[in-house]
Order: structure tokens, then sequence, then C-alpha cells
């Protein structure tokens, strides 16, 4: 064993270094253990959200844009909305209904999705604001009608160029934002409010 101020060789038996007189410490193997264990898990850390949690956080924060979510609770959201969707277009076509029960729950589910997602930008210390980067390409598309029916334009190439354009534009608005919903969020505080993963 070796002293650690003077790097004096000592006996297994010492408790002091004989040179300069310092106490040695033997870490027992339960101390290094549990300080292995420690560092490893978080104990103020929170389990993932559930499906069930995220939709009853969903339907619980209804109206609120503050705050941050989790990726799980968003993600599960998600799901939850798809699964509402193709359940209520099975309905309204066993039913002979023009889309009347799809329709009705979209706009049901569509505050608590916006609501949601500008929670999960958050999470990321961005702005909500961010996910109406959405109205991009729809304002590209209304310009490119505005310019064809003011310019009386009837060309195919200018009509390829813009829809292509308008396509590259929209895939890229969609990769951004879909890398930013699966961005693991700020550890800690950030300016929009505590960690969702921490408990304090």
């Amino acid at each position: 064993m070796i002293c650690e101020k003077c790097n004096n060789s000592l006996t297994e038996e010492a408790k002091f270094c004989g040179i300069c007189g310092v106490a040695v410490g033997r870490p027992n193997s339960e101390s290094i253990v549990s300080h292995e264990t420690s560092s490893q898990s978080e104990p103020n850390s929170l389990p993932m959200v559930s499906f069930q949690e995220a939709i009853k956080k969903g339907f619980n924060n209804y109206f609120v844009f503050s705050g941050r979510a989790t990726r799980s609770e968003f993600w599960w959201w998600q799901l939850f909305n798809v699964a509402i969707q193709i359940v209520g277009s099975i309905v309204d076509a066993a039913a002979g209904l023009p889309g009347i029960l799809g329709t009705l729950l979209g706009l049901a589910l569509l505050i608590p999705s916006i609501s949601l997602a500008t929670r999960r930008l958050h999470d990321i210390n961005k702005s909500g604001w961010w996910q109406l980067v959405w109205l991009l390409p729809v304002a590209i598309g209304i310009i490119i009608a505005l310019v064809s029916w003011i310019g009386d334009l009837h060309n195919w190439a200018f009509y390829g160029t813009a829809i292509s354009i308008l396509v590259v534009f929209t895939l890229i608005i969609f990769v951004l934002l879909i890398y930013w919903y699966t961005r693991q969020g700020n550890d800690g505080p950030n300016a929009y409010g505590d960690d969702p993963r921490k408990a304090y």
C-alpha cells in the first residue's frame, strides 16, 4: 500500500504513514459498490411515462401551453391520436358517414396535440411557436397558386418545378420537426420549467 500524500510504502496493517503522519483510509467493498450504484442510477429520476399516463396527462393538460413534456409522453399521445383516427374512420365507413366522426375526433384532439407539441419543444429549450413552421409550405403553395392565377400561367414546367420545390421544402420541415420531437430534453431545469424526468 502507498501513502497518497508522500508515496511512502506502507504495510497492510498501517493506520498512519510513518513519514508524514497522514491517516491511511481503506475504502471497503460495500462503499465502493454503493458509490458505483448511486452514480449509475439517479435516485430522483422518474420512470418513463406509460401509454395510459400519457393519455391522462394529455387530457389533464388540454389547454396547458407552458412547462415541458417528455418524449414518451409525446409519442404515446401520437399513437393514441392515430388509433382514434383509425377507429373513427372505421366507424364512419361502417355507418356510411362521410368522415363526420373522424373529423369531430380530430378537432377534439387538435388543441391537446398542439399544447403537447409546445411542451415537447419546450423540453429541448425551443419555443412552441416553432411548430407553426408547417404553415410555410402552405404559404408557398398559396403564393404559387396566386402567381399562376395572376399571371395566367399554363406552363406545366412552372407547375412541376413549383410542386417539386414545395415537396422538398415540406420534407425538410417534416424531418426537422421529427428530429426535434425525438431529441432528449435538457437535463435539469431550462427556460421553460423543471425537468419532467426528475422528481423535485
